[in-house]
């Protein structure tokens, strides 16, 4: 049967006005109606085997480079990859994080930043990233955007990850293919997007007094659990509005694809191949030996209320990062999100994906068949 081509997201990238380190032009305004549409969205049901092919209509203008913090291997990496960037492609605008920014402004003069009460211009200014670490710089990058994010390119500094395709040794490669030629090859790995409710269905405020808590978009996983209180927590599950139990348990996570083989995996979750639109939905160490793990449908929206048997506060925990507390009957609602995380992959996606199972996992390795599988670890 004959190969189908992958399907071509088609982007627009405009030339972006930047600043020096610490200074944001008052030029950068938002996005008019008549400038080009750069987003890349992701529907129900839009994946083919996960890998689009991405078709840049100019040369990216702007990379925006995330690196791996407190490392001494990712700061020497993150300098050569800034200067090779710089002077290979003078047109092309660098840019980092502030508290990056400050720490090489003498050696890196040319780099441009983007203050952090300004996050939403990432979003608008950014064509590409370069991230330099491990999966958790990746999953840092994700934070950064909470709606649309530009393609990513990922290297590895040496450690084994599931989002790394790329080894740091090959950055002028990887890099330099696609600027040259406008394309890439992309797994579009979808995200979640979480909002925080009270018990009459409203937004929950912030409990400093900053405001409504607004949408919060999640790469691997949100989690729910009883956190440093030492009872069971309860936990109502619903469906699109259809109550399918009541939890009792140390906690409820609910996955992204790319999630199932994190915390969702150590919780007895199953695997998911990463273009699967799909919503896991795995218990933490349930009461019930019969509460087995749930794959939901992608436009299904599931809502998690703590109950009025639970003796205390639950803590939401979101990528392993931000915490909230939630009350008796508020509740944390759980949908997919319109904007992935598109990875700049290999041409062999596919492969890439069982190699990793099988060299991270040793996914069911026994004697046998790790003969079988010794041409994939072997390349």
């Amino acid at each position: 049967m004959a190969r189908r081509q992958p399907q071509e997201v088609s982007l627009t990238i405009k030339s972006t006005a930047l600043s020096l380190i610490g200074v944001f032009p008052k030029d950068l305004a938002p996005r008019t109606s008549n400038e080009p549409n750069r987003e890349i969205r992701q529907s129900f049901g839009t994946t083919y085997g996960g890998n689009y092919k991405l078709q840049w209509e100019d040369t990216p203008r702007t990379v925006l480079i995330i690196k791996k913090q407190n490392d001494e291997l990712t700061d020497n990496s993150f300098v050569e990859v800034a200067s090779w960037i710089h002077s290979t492609y003078p047109q092309i605008n660098v840019v980092v994080e502030p508290d990056v920014a400050q720490g090489v402004s003498g050696r890196l003069p040319f780099l441009y930043t983007i203050p952090d009460g300004k996050r939403d211009e990432y979003t608008r200014v950014t064509d590409l990233v370069v991230t330099l670490g491990g999966d958790g710089t990746i999953l840092h990058t994700s934070s950064l955007f909470n709606s649309a994010v530009p393609p990513v390119i990922s290297f590895s500094m040496g450690t084994l990850g599931f989002l790394l395709p790329y080894h740091i040794n090959n950055y002028k490669t990887a890099i330099g293919k696609l600027i040259d030629t406008r394309q890439a090859s992309l797994l579009l790995r979808m995200r979640l997007k979480c909002t925080l409710h009270g018990a009459d269905g409203r937004r929950l405020q912030a409990k400093d007094g900053s405001g409504r808590i607004n949408d919060i978009t999640v790469m691997n996983e949100v989690n729910l659990h009883r956190g440093r209180y030492p009872h069971l927590t309860w936990i109502g599950c619903y469906v699109d509005g259809h109550l399918i139990t009541e939890a009792v348990a140390d906690g409820l996570i609910v996955a992204s694809p790319t999630g199932s083989t994190a915390y969702s995996l150590s919780a007895g979750g199953s695997i998911v191949h990463p273009s699967i639109q799909s919503l896991l939905l795995t218990p933490i160490c349930p009461r019930s030996l019969s509460f087995r793990p749930v794959l939901l449908p992608p436009n299904a929206t599931i809502q998690l209320k703590i109950g009025e048997k639970s003796r205390g506060p639950a803590e939401v925990s979101m990528d392993g990062k931000e915490t909230f507390f939630l009350d008796k009957n508020e509740f944390l609602q759980v949908c997919m999100s319109a904007f992935p995380m598109p990875c700049v992959n290999r041409v062999h996606a596919g492969e890439d994906w069982i190699k990793d199972i099988n060299d991270l996992l040793k996914w069911n390795q026994g004697f046998h068949n790790k003969q079988s599988m010794s041409h994939y670890i072997s390349e």
